[in-house]
């Protein structure tokens, strides 16, 4: 018995509808599912290389904030400071009538007491900003991978380098510092076409607030 004309209809719709798909569809399929994944996980990679490379960023610059800051303070609060050049550790300062630019600075922060004392200074062989205490034998290292010539030098206010007279470290003049150097970021981040490492630079400017007078 033949099957009505709309009873085939109905049965030839569905068993098209449950039929698998081609070879050809599958591919197809497959392909555009594959560069959907491909999409997501190059997105998600890249978004991680921004991420470490901003936090290395702020990292950086974070810890060279705290770090100087001290610096900073100290040098404003000195009473008397002197500025010289460092070897090991032997501090030599400036000779009178010379230009006040040397590798370390000694900052005193009582008047007429050379014996406590705070000292900056840089190690030019290691690249590196120490601090030394006077009566603390632990000696810290402020920054690392220094880059430009390293020195401190004492200015006035129009900028031109001071000579060293009785006057000159006990006065209101200003202390000039520059710190260029390079913080090296995560192996898999490569900043620069063929460096890992990025450049930073600050610069200090700092008069005494309360010197002693003369």
């Amino acid at each position: 018995m033949n099957m009505s004309s709309p009873l085939r209809s109905i049965f030839g719709r569905r068993s098209r509808r449950q039929q698998a798909l081609t070879i050809v569809e599958m591919m197809i399929t497959m392909s555009i599912f594959g560069m959907v994944v491909a999409g997501f996980i190059s997105l998600q990679l890249f978004g991680m290389r921004q991420s470490q490379l901003v936090e290395s960023k702020l990292g950086a610059s974070d810890q060279s904030r705290k770090l100087l800051e001290k610096m900073g303070w100290e040098l404003r609060s000195a009473k008397e400071w002197d500025i010289g050049n460092v070897g090991g550790t032997t501090f030599t300062e400036i000779p009178m009538g010379q230009q006040l630019r040397g590798t370390g600075i000694r900052i005193y922060p009582l008047s007429n007491n050379t014996n406590t004392y705070v000292q900056y200074y840089f190690n030019t062989n290691a690249r590196t900003l120490l601090r030394r205490q006077s009566g603390v034998a632990t000696i810290k290292t402020i920054a690392t991978e220094l880059t430009n010539n390293m020195s401190f030098q004492a200015e006035d206010y129009r900028g031109a380098v001071l000579t060293n007279s009785t006057d000159s470290r006990i006065w209101r003049n200003c202390i000039r510092v520059i710190l260029e150097f390079a913080q090296y970021q995560y192996p898999l981040t490569q900043v620069g076409p063929d460096c890992l490492y990025d450049y930073y630079k600050i610069e200090y400017k700092i008069a005494p607030h309360c010197p002693t007078l003369p």
